[in-house]
């Protein structure tokens, strides 16, 4: 399932978050360290490890200790006026 395809075909929500966040929890830590480095329009199929995801939680419907497999498409990079890059990314 993608932001792009949604539940289904007809399109999706992209999803933004501030890179450098996952020490927060407000992203996943393989996300954060998955998408440094991407430029514009650069796409990436992220392995994420349960220790990087939801490690031994799970949540809804991820089990516990699951691998997820994170399909990611830069879309755009925004700056905050304190000069911190918010990637706005497919995944």
């Amino acid at each position: 399932m993608t932001s792009r395809q949604g539940m289904g075909v007809g399109g999706g929500t992209p999803y933004g978050f501030d890179v450098g966040q996952s020490e927060n929890g407000t992203v996943l830590k393989g996300l954060d360290l998955g998408v440094q480095g991407m430029r514009i329009g650069g796409q990436r199929l992220l392995i994420v490890p349960p220790e990087l995801a939801y490690g031994s939680r799970g949540v809804q419907e991820i089990p516990p200790n699951a691998t997820i497999e994170l399909d990611v498409e830069l879309l755009s990079i925004k700056q905050n006026p304190f000069g911190t890059g918010v990637k706005i990314v497919e995944g």
